[in-house]
């Protein structure tokens, strides 16, 4: 489903902010006490059909980079309730030399209806891998934010990913 920030806005502002604590009906602030230029990803991954996104952006309206204002209290009609989005499902590929190909992995990973997929080719000898970081860190947004059945760890053929598996799994 298709947005316009104004109506992404009015979504995303109708639950208070987890990270800013600003309260329903304001866009986020900075800690400098400004409004935000975009939405906290914990805010708006409250918004089932927003999840997917990588940013949301504040309308000009809303006058970001400016000093924060509190917004009117927000109407609760459930007529203007934002549709249930789909389940995010993370994808994390990875090969660890030059003459391996990700290809197929990419493709179980379509195939298993990854809506955000992860890659790199990285060596198993190095502990840093930024992209599988970046994979655990969104897995853990959602899943603050969704139901656990929602967030789908996908895990390829190669030796250590089951990590993601244990990250995601009840406690």
């Amino acid at each position: 489903m298709e947005f316009t920030p104004d109506r992404a806005a009015k979504a995303v502002e109708r639950d208070p902010c987890p990270k800013c604590e600003v309260p329903a009906g304001s866009a986020c602030r900075t800690q400098g006490g400004k409004t935000a230029a975009k939405y906290h990803t914990a805010r708006f991954a409250l918004v089932p059909a927003l999840r997917e996104e990588l940013e949301v952006l504040v309308p000009a309206d809303r006058n970001p980079g400016k000093p924060w204002k509190p917004g009117p209290d927000v109407e609760t009609a459930d007529a203007d309730r934002v549709p249930a989005g789909k389940a995010i499902r993370i994808g994390y590929a990875r090969c660890s030399m030059a003459q391996q190909e990700l290809a197929s992995q990419m493709e179980a990973l379509e195939k298993a209806g990854s809506t955000r997929t992860f890659s790199e080719k990285i060596s198993t000898r190095i502990k840093v891998r930024p992209e599988f970081e970046k994979a655990l860190k969104l897995a853990g947004l959602a899943r603050g934010h969704v139901d656990e059945s929602a967030v789908v760890p996908l895990e390829g053929d190669g030796h250590g990913r089951g990590r993601a598996v244990t990250v995601l799994g009840h406690d």
